[in-house]
This record gives C-alpha cells, structure tokens and sequence, in this order.
C-alpha cells in the first residue's frame, strides 16, 4: 500500500492500484501453481541410463538461482570494462508526467502520495503501465542507435524498475570510452528534450581515488553494485516475498524484461548449463581458480574458454569458434538446432559437452518426456 492521505485513498484510481498490486500477486501464483501442476505430470527418462526423474519448480529457489547468474554477467561485465578502460555512466529514464496517475512530496524523508495527477491521460493504470513501458522501450531503441553510432566501444546494462505506483522507468549503465562522455550527453539531452521527459538522470561515474567511497556510485566496482540492487531483493521478511511476487506478475503480465546486457563471448545460457551442471568438487575447483585469478566465476570461465558451435538451419551446419583453442583450460562444443515456430525462431540443444583440459566435466543429458494425463500414475516397468 501506498503511503497517501486518506482522500487519495478514496478514489477510484488508487484503489485500481491496490487491486492490481493484488493481482499482479495472484498471477504469479497461479504461473508457479500452473507450472508445478505440469511438471507433476510430466516423467523425464534418461536415454542412456534409464533414470526417471520429475521436475520441481520452487518460486524462492529459482528466484536466487536466476538473480546469482544475472549477477555473475554484471560483474563480468564489470571486468570487461576495466580491461578496456571503459568508465561507468548511470542514467535514468523516466516518463513524463502523463503517464503517473499520482502527485508526491517529499515529508520527513519519505514519499507520501497526496492527490491525483490531473495530467494523467489514461482511463486506467493497467493502460498507463503497458503504454509506459512500450513508450520507454522506442525511445530507448532509438537513443542507445544513435549512441552506439557514435561510440563503437560502449558496454550496458539496462534494468526496467517498476515506481511504487507499478509505472515502469530505465535504469542503465552504459561502459564507454572517457572522451565519449560528451558526446553520449549530448544525445541523451536532445532525446529528453525530443520526448518531453522529466526526472532523468545523467552521472558519469567518478573514479574510487577521486571521491568518497562511502557514496553509493562511486568507482566503477560500486557502480555495477548499485545497478544490481534494481534487480535482485533478498527474501527475508513477508514485506520483501509479497514485493519479489508482485513483480513477478507485473513482468508476466505485461511482458516486461526486466534486465538486458550487452552481449559476452559466453553466452548466460551457457554458463548456468556449465554452473548448474558440474559436480561439486568441480565447482570448488573453478572457484579457486576464479579466486587465485581474482576475478568472478563467469570472467574466469569465458577468458580461459574455447568454444565450437555448430547450428542447424534447415538441415544446413553453421559453424562458429572463438578461433584460438591454444592456452585455452576450458573447452566447449555445443550443437544447437533452429527451428520455425509461431512468432520466430526456437533454439534447441541437443548436445553440449565441457571439458576441462581433456576431460568431461559436464554433459547435457537426453530426456524422453512423458505426459501423464490428470489422475494417471507413472508405473516403471
């Protein structure tokens, strides 16, 4: 609930916010419920050994798996950067004030909604956070094209934020070159004046050396930190569960994603498959090895790693390497398969093998899946 005064309460705009705080809840549970009630019904043999296994799906447990590899990218990206010599700069986007149904002031530190937006152009706020977000992402797409053609060099991470009255805003960090910095203003100034925003944000990144390390940005370490803190929340109270579902939904329903980066040489795919599927004392081993090195897990991987792919197109073999398999500890061969579906392309792996030196630290198991119908049993013969 929103701190608002009691007359804000009463109107039909705030209470369609409480409501669909409540559903956006709803619909998560019931995306968890529909899920578990699958994999309940769904019996995975494994073509080599026979085993039979069945799924489970846990809403906290993938949760934490998902926001630990996320940040697993952002510090490899962190790195990438140092090596680049690339500084950080922090931007935010956000909407002008027709799409905010509500009016806030600032009272003792806190945010207190006191009456309606009477600039607010939308019949409903569900309105509102689907145009909002659709809105953010144009003039996004059209700011970070006409950034990249200017900077060649540039690394980002970009995070979709959800106000406490569910109206989405950007969060993003780009890496770029120090004499671009100038320049990236200057565009991002004339898309503020183009697109009418207000409350935007523009901070390049000081260096630890130049400022007090007790402020929040400062330094390009503490920068990827504060661009995390949009994305993961510990799950430790109600407050803090009730707040991780109720994003859960609004990103569901409203086909929100919350976080894209730049691309690396190893895909994220890739490393939760090689993370998720080592055994423990191969996993202790790369993490020694990423801590000897001084550098995270992901960076470590993907600098000491070579990788073959093959993809199937319509029966025809693409092939794509990093080139260089010398002074390489790590190997990956992967065969993919693209197939047409409704709306795109679906990418399937069939085969995935990591090596360790010359030996098989991980392969991608093949799985038969059978499903049960509602009330039928599994019966091993």
């Amino acid at each position: 609930m929103l701190c608002s005064t009691k007359r804000l309460q009463n109107t039909k705009l705030y209470k369609e916010h409480n409501a669909l705080s409540d559903y956006y809840y709803q619909v998560s549970l019931q995306k968890e419920q529909t899920q578990q009630s699958f994999y309940k019904r769904m019996i995975l043999t494994n073509q080599d050994s026979g085993e039979v296994l069945q799924m489970n799906h846990s809403f906290e447990k993938d949760y934490k798996k998902y926001t630990k590899s996320i940040e697993q990218k952002v510090y490899a990206l962190e790195q990438e950067a140092k090596d680049k010599n690339l500084q950080p700069i922090f931007l935010t986007l956000t909407l002008p004030s027709a799409y905010h149904p509500f009016i806030s002031v600032i009272t003792g530190g806190k945010r207190r909604y006191v009456a309606k937006n009477l600039a607010f152009a939308f019949d409903t706020l569900e309105e509102a956070i689907k145009e909002g977000y659709d809105t953010l992402q144009h003039i996004y797409r059209i700011f970070y094209k006409r950034v990249k053609s200017a900077v060649k060099d540039l690394l980002y991470i970009k995070v979709v934020e959800a106000h406490k009255t569910l109206i989405p805003h950007f969060h993003i960090l780009f890496y770029a070159p120090k004499a671009k910095s100038k320049i990236i203003k200057k565009i991002f100034d004339k898309i503020v004046s183009e697109f009418e925003l207000d409350q935007t944000d523009f901070e390049i990144i000081a260096d630890n050396s130049s400022q007090n390390n007790n402020m929040p940005k400062t330094g390009i370490n503490r920068a990827s930190k504060y661009i995390m803190k949009y994305v993961t929340k510990q799950l430790k109270s109600g407050s803090d569960y009730f707040t991780a579902r109720l994003i859960d939904g609004w990103k569901r329903k409203n086909k929100i994603r919350i976080i894209t980066m730049s691309n690396l040489d190893l895909s994220l795919a890739d490393f939760r498959a090689i993370y998720h599927g080592v055994d423990k004392s191969t996993k202790e081993h790369l993490l020694k090895g990423a801590k000897r090195a001084k550098v995270n897990l992901f960076y470590f991987i993907m600098k000491n790693l070579y990788q073959l792919k093959i993809k199937l197109v319509r029966g025809v073999k693409k092939l794509s390497t990093n080139r260089y398999i010398h002074n390489k500890s790590f190997k990956l061969f992967k065969v993919v398969h693209r197939t047409q579906r409704r709306g795109g392309y679906y990418y399937a792996v069939k085969s995935l093998i990591f090596f360790i030196s010359d030996d098989i630290a991980y392969e991608k198991q093949t799985f038969n899946r059978i499903i049960l119908n509602r009330g039928e049993n599994y019966y091993e013969q």
